[in-house]
């Protein structure tokens, strides 16, 4: 058990009420570090005690954990920057919430429960970049990842057709085909990038290897045709955002979890899911003109609360 932790919250899919009966846990953690750390010459910023157990195809089994303890000083940087998978956690159900420290101040609130109740001051009109630079992302990786697998999947078969009916041994006999890009020595397929004096037999190795960790990604482009996870995030990262920005508020489950639920499972293709986020992106845009929140976060008053719980444990 890390020391002094004054918080603990179940995240992701089980904080939106997203998961289902394969899903497995995430937790993150907020603690008060050790007095060397908070003043002396050591350094912690964040601790991570995940236990990874994997399933043949790559995807983690449901007994998987993935946790993280942050100092409160370093959860607190990421709120007041409006990190949305930070940010968001400051708005947590009781239903997920794990642990609240006892520890308090002599005549103060426990320190969690204050920690929590300072949510209004993180908020700013800042989520607005934020939100949407990590939505960007995951489209980002929808997009381009499944670009990469299409061509790494396409490419290790035609390689194999080369092997078992030409005479071609090395990747370097290659001539002018769409899929191996060359630049002097190397030839890229996908985000691989091959030796062109490699044997056709150890490209094709290092490809399937390749293909190997898309993992459980990869069962979903097969199945949907496109990654529907990322999809999903994509998609709750922008709601996410218009619903702080219209309410200052965040409500978990997500009431729009039937919605990325449906993504993640096919419901929508992969041009109807971009062409939604490009109209949501459109909503978000005007309610940053309209949105009562503050430009910027109330760093003073988040401070003051992050030395005053110092000064407590030291």
């Amino acid at each position: 058990m890390i020391d002094n932790l004054i918080l603990k919250i179940r995240s992701g899919s089980h904080l939106y009420g997203t998961n289902t009966e394969t899903s497995d846990e995430d937790y993150v953690g907020v603690f008060i570090p050790e007095t060397k750390y908070l003043i002396g010459l050591h350094n912690v910023e964040q601790i991570d005690e995940s236990e990874k157990v994997k399933l043949e195809s790559g995807k983690n089994a449901p007994e998987s954990k993935d946790v993280t303890y942050y100092t409160l000083a370093k959860f607190c940087k990421l709120a007041l920057d409006n990190n949305p998978n930070i940010l968001e956690l400051l708005f947590v159900n009781q239903e997920n919430i794990i642990r609240i420290n006892p520890l308090k101040y002599e005549d103060h609130n426990h320190i969690g429960e204050e920690l929590l109740s300072l949510r209004k001051y993180f908020v700013s009109k800042l989520l607005k970049s934020r939100f949407l630079g990590y939505a960007f992302s995951q489209k980002h990786k929808m997009v381009i990842k499944l670009e990469n697998f299409e061509k790494i999947t396409e490419a290790t078969e035609y390689l194999r057709t080369i092997e078992e009916h030409s005479n071609l041994k090395f990747l370097n006999d290659i001539l002018n085909h769409p899929l191996f890009v060359r630049k002097k020595d190397i030839i890229t397929v996908g985000d691989v990038n091959l030796q062109a004096t490699v044997t056709i037999k150890k490209a094709i190795q290092m490809l399937g290897m390749r293909q190997q960790k898309f993992g459980a990604r990869k069962e979903l482009v097969e199945k949907y045709g496109w990654d529907t996870k990322y999809g999903s995030h994509l998609i709750r990262l922008i709601l996410e955002g218009i619903e702080l920005l219209e309410t200052g508020n965040l409500i978990f489950p997500l009431q729009f979890r039937d919605t990325l639920v449906g993504i993640r499972l096919g419901a929508l293709s992969l041009t109807q899911v971009i062409e939604l986020s490009d109209a949501l992106e459109k909503q978000v845009e005007k309610l940053y003109e309209t949105s009562k929140l503050p430009h910027s976060p109330n760093f003073k008053v988040v401070e003051d609360f992050v030395i005053r719980t110092h000064k407590q444990f030291i």
